[in-house]
């Protein structure tokens, strides 16, 4: 139960929706029922003018889910093998099979993020940085989405 709130807290980093007006709890069957040992952070689809929002976040995102006591898998090494195999993009990253990257990660999971809104806008007196986002964990051994959410975030 530790390791479940742990990771609602590293995930918080991206999957509770800072904006909604009505919220749903979110269902942890789905999981608890995969209990991940090792989450691979893919690198993230960029939607984003902005480009250096996928590096950053990601950054963002292995800490938490480290200190929660998951196995994360260093995010230099898994940029260097997709580019060795001529995948630079997040989305062509995204399109590779749950169980391709299970077999050459050996990870439980996958956590897919894509972000649509990234940057800051400069005003007169004050500035405005926004993120959303959106995250999915997915089970590499069975393919079955465990966990999902939307982010959005402003701060003056």
């Amino acid at each position: 139960m530790k390791k479940l709130i742990a990771l609602g807290g590293a995930l918080a980093v991206l999957l509770p929706t800072g904006c909604a007006q009505h919220k749903k709890p979110y269902d942890y069957s789905a999981f608890r029922a995969s209990k991940p040992a090792s989450i691979l952070v893919l690198p993230a689809e960029n939607k984003a003018p902005d480009i250096n929002a996928a590096h950053s976040l990601t950054s963002l995102v292995t800490q938490p889910l480290a200190e929660a006591g998951y196995y994360v898998s260093p995010v230099a090494v898994v940029e260097e093998t997709f580019q060795q195999n001529g995948l630079t993009s997040g989305s062509e990253i995204h399109a590779v099979s749950p169980a391709r990257l299970n077999k050459i990660f050996n990870a439980d999971s996958a956590l897919y993020i894509s972000i649509t809104d990234y940057g800051s806008s400069y005003r007169v007196i004050d500035s405005m940085t926004t993120v959303s986002a959106t995250a999915r964990l997915v089970d590499l051994r069975s393919g079955k989405e465990a966990l999902a959410g939307l982010y959005h975030r402003q701060r003056q």
